[in-house]
């Protein structure tokens, strides 16, 4: 099974604002990205890969397993 933005976050251990601060964005951004409501850069994709220790095609295959969810 495809793991979400957000599980990939919380398999870290971190919380929102700590990974929104790490990755130089809001908390309010960090949520609407994990609800499928917005899209990363390509740089922030590559910073997010970097600190959940995955690869980028992880991160796009969370992207739209986020979007799927919200779909359902």
């Amino acid at each position: 099974m495809r793991k979400t933005l957000q599980e990939l976050r919380k398999a870290t251990g971190l919380t929102q604002g700590q990974a929104a601060k790490v990755l130089e964005i809001s908390k309010q951004y960090m949520s609407m990205l994990e609800k499928g409501y917005r899209n990363p850069s390509d740089s922030l994709k590559e910073r997010m890969s970097k600190l959940y220790n995955c690869s980028i095609a992880d991160i796009y295959s969370a992207i739209n397993s986020t979007k799927c969810l919200k779909i359902d």
